[in-house]
């Protein structure tokens, strides 16, 4: 077992599980009587979520973050002849596209049953930001082994100390073909691809934007019911109440009714024989 090979492998596993499967690979380096390869795996930094979403993109979707960087440097460069305008709009769709490659990475850790925040997905975009403007951030993105978030002011070089896990060992890529800049033509090109990406993903943004109204939609209209049905519930509850105070009241006079009718058969009864025995007498003093 190499380290390259570990490292490889940790760096893809969502930050749940990387834990468990770094201690697994210090249990097989120590098997294998490779002490120092088992210390130095059992130092290795659980990264970031955001830093792991840049993995998940550096190794399976490499193409198109080598694109993003490699038009970042395109991009650079044809700023120095744009005005204002043009610089503004640039960086508008620069910014588009950045989500969209975020959103690639949302799609991949979804399909690894991770659930991504908010905060993690500005992180990531912060980071493919760094990684456009900066060749050493494009470098550490690249690594497959980020450990946090990497961030960009666009004029001071990017933080990269401490930002990749083993920077020593060497990170081996397959070779990609250099673009050249001739003049301003292939920047052009370059950037004549990037809205074309940028209108895809501003498409994407829209079909997003409006899912996301009609949810909410949605849940307005399902709050308004359930606040409905809350009051209503309510007034049922009070209505109950007052019935049951009703029929409190009803079951008492009951029971008084009851006892009262209990004492009327009793005299009806004692009144009853007392006729009968005054009849009774009557007839004995008519015979004698």
């Amino acid at each position: 077992m190499e380290l390259t090979d570990v490292l490889a492998d940790l760096y893809l596993r969502s930050p749940s599980e990387f834990v468990a499967i770094r201690t697994a690979r210090v249990r097989t380096a120590r098997d294998d009587g490779d002490a120092e390869l088992a210390k130095r795996i059992g130092r290795l930094p659980k990264p970031s979520a955001a830093a792991w979403l840049i993995n998940l993109l550096a190794a399976r979707r490499s193409t198109e973050v080598d694109d993003i960087i490699e038009l970042g440097t395109l991009i650079r460069d044809a700023e120095k002849n744009m005005d204002a305008g043009d610089l503004r709009q640039l960086g508008k769709q620069r910014l588009q596209l950045i989500r969209a490659l975020a959103q690639q990475g949302r799609a991949l850790a979804a399909e690894a049953d991770q659930k991504v925040s908010a905060a993690a997905m500005l992180d990531v975009e912060q980071t493919l930001h760094a990684a456009m403007t900066d060749p050493a951030a494009a470098d550490a993105v690249r690594s497959g082994r980020l450990l946090r978030a990497l961030s960009s002011s666009g004029i001071e070089a990017v933080d990269i100390d401490g930002a990749v896990a083993e920077p020593s060992v060497d990170i081996v890529r397959a070779p990609r073909p250099t673009l050249q800049v001739v003049e301003n033509r292939p920047s052009a090109r370059r950037i004549e691809d990037a809205e074309k990406k940028a209108e895809e993903a501003k498409a994407r943004a829209a079909e997003a934007d409006a899912e996301r109204a009609a949810i909410r939609e949605q849940r307005t209209t399902l709050a308004e019911q359930r606040a409905l049905l809350a009051r209503e519930r309510q007034e049922a509850a009070d209505r109950l109440s007052k019935l049951d105070e009703q029929l409190a009241i009803a079951e008492r006079e009951d029971d008084v009714l009851s006892r009262a009718a209990a004492s009327a058969d009793h005299r009806a009864d004692v009144a009853a024989r007392s006729v009968d025995r005054a009849v009774e007498r009557l007839r004995s003093l008519r015979k004698g």
